[in-house]
């Protein structure tokens, strides 16, 4: 029986199309000094987060700290990320967690999952997995759209090993349709395999993909670009495969740059250009990557076309 509720689960996610979480109710607006006398309900506007955002870190600390200090589990864990990135304040981790453990404890979701993880992880406090592990399940229950991902890594390392991969991938997929980009990477390599249960699927597998590519995810846009060259899980499409490995390339990924190079190598996508191969494979070169069979391709290029790639090198990452 819990064998057919997981495929109807998996089935549902799958067919569904909605990937991504439902857009929240519209904002109800509120200045500093309402905010500041008590607590938030969801879907309120909360002008300490908005500095955050605004990069009005300063602000965002002195408006948090006053809620934070009347007991307000929203304000603490922003107080908690401004001293975690140093943001206004001098970066202290034993304060992050002080304020992570008050809203944590207050039932703060967001607090929950990354209170959880450092526990369980033993980052920056001292190591208690039983402990993060609850706090991390909390933040599930509540929908937080990672957590999904965290829980299920979890529940992977302590499950059989023949149910590993389905108890993952349940949790990957519940955090996909929540909307996390990381949870629908996992899903996608573990349907790219099947599993003991549950047959490979390339098609789901590829949606999955194009949803954690979407979301900004480099080791999926790299695979992705991948499956577009090779017609796996959907068409072939090498225009899409080159634009993808390109925009993930001028953002100074070596293995990307060295894909690239092979694409302008081969006139996939784009028109065959050995000098801009050469180029986009010295970038990836100067971060101590290197490839067999670009390497005969340098071997096998001009004085006149080296010196052409050099010249080009500078400008690709700033002028693609």
């Amino acid at each position: 029986m819990k064998r057919a509720i997981q495929l109807l689960l998996i089935s549902a996610v799958l067919n569904s199309g909605q990937v991504f979480a439902q857009n929240p109710a519209p904002a109800q607006k509120m200045d500093e000094s309402s905010a500041s006398g008590r607590y938030l309900k969801a879907g309120e506007y909360d002008f300490a987060y908005n500095a955050y955002d605004a990069g009005h870190y300063k602000t965002a600390f002195t408006s948090a700290m006053k809620r934070a200090e009347s007991g307000d589990p929203t304000a603490q864990t922003l107080i908690a990320m401004l001293y975690i990135e140093g943001r206004s304040v001098i970066q202290d981790a034993n304060r992050a967690m002080y304020w992570y453990a008050r809203a944590a404890d207050a039932g703060d979701p967001q607090a929950q999952l990354r209170y959880g993880i450092d526990i369980y992880n033993g980052i920056h406090v001292p190591k208690d997995q039983q402990k993060g592990e609850e706090y991390i399940r909390k933040a599930t229950e509540a929908g937080v759209p990672s957590a999904y991902f965290y829980y299920g890594q979890i529940l992977m390392d302590n499950a059989p090993r023949d149910e590993r991969f389905d108890i993952g991938l349940l949790w990957f997929l519940k955090g996909a349709a929540a909307g996390d980009v990381n949870a629908a990477y996992a899903a996608s390599q573990i349907l790219a395999e099947g599993t003991s249960k549950i047959a490979k699927n390339d098609v789901a597998a590829r949606t999955l993909l194009e949803t954690a590519s979407n979301g900004g995810n480099i080791a999926a846009q790299m695979e992705l670009a991948k499956w577009m060259v090779e017609g796996r899980g959907g068409d072939q499409d090498y225009q899409g495969a080159f634009d993808l490995m390109k925009i993930v390339s001028v953002n100074g990924i070596p293995p990307a740059q060295i894909n690239l190079a092979r694409l302008y190598r081969e006139g996939l996508g784009t028109e065959r250009n050995s000098v801009m191969a050469a180029a986009w494979y010295m970038i990836a070169k100067q971060a101590n990557f290197t490839a067999e069979d670009l390497e005969t391709m340098m071997s096998g290029l001009s004085t006149a076309q080296i010196r052409q790639a050099q010249n080009r090198m500078g400008t690709l990452l700033i002028d693609p």
